[in-house]
């Protein structure tokens, strides 16, 4: 058992206000921090997959698994498209527990949903949290792996609109707090996301 290192109802208006979205039909859920959370567009995008946005403020996946039962389940996703991992270092969580919570809650999703597909798209690295690129790496690193073993999980990259062939951080594809995705990313981002349901989706 991973001890929280936060206050787990720290975003609860925002969670109630997903609560409110059940009863809807859903087969595709994006759960995951703001990187979902300010991407106010998902239910629109990709409204064709009967798509529920479950993105919550700066959350971390301790927090995903521990509302998993009165946020996400309840859902019934056919498909999660997954995003966490910025906000773990940050509030002091390994990069093994945050491996370790990441397998945790989708083999929750697993359990109940014996038939469902799992997108997992690759942290970001950003300017803002450059000390935590290696924390990312190593993060991503084993997610890809994770799919490659995996029928039910699909990895989405991301390195290339973070960072230049040289290294250097793309910030037009940043807000400007240089954390966050800008419009151009989402676009990219979004492409890449109709891509696989297209493909895994009935």
């Amino acid at each position: 058992m991973i001890e929280h290192r936060i206050d787990m109802y720290r975003y609860e208006p925002e969670l109630r206000s997903i609560i409110e979205k059940q009863g809807r039909s859903c087969k595709v859920l994006f759960y995951g921090s703001s990187t979902f959370g300010i991407w106010k567009e998902i239910e629109i995008l990709f409204k064709d997959y009967d798509a529920i946005n479950a993105g919550f403020g700066g959350s971390t996946s301790d927090e995903a698994l521990f509302h998993y039962e009165r946020v996400a389940k309840p859902f019934s996703p056919k498909v999660v498209v997954w995003y966490y991992g910025d906000n773990e270092p940050v509030c002091s969580y390994t990069v093994e527990e945050t491996k370790e919570l990441f397998l945790a809650t989708w083999e929750k999703f697993r359990k109940d949903f014996p038939t469902v597909k799992i997108v997992t798209i690759a942290t970001k690295t950003s300017f803002a949290r450059d000390e935590y690129k290696d924390f990312v790496r190593e993060l991503n690193e084993w997610q890809k792996e994770m799919a490659k073993s995996s029928d039910w999980l699909t990895f989405i990259d991301t390195a290339d609109l973070c960072k230049d062939e040289k290294g250097n951080y793309i910030f037009e594809n940043y807000l400007d707090d240089k954390l966050h995705f800008g419009p151009k990313a989402y676009a990219v981002l979004e492409k890449r996301i109709k891509a696989v349901l297209s493909e895994i989706c009935d």
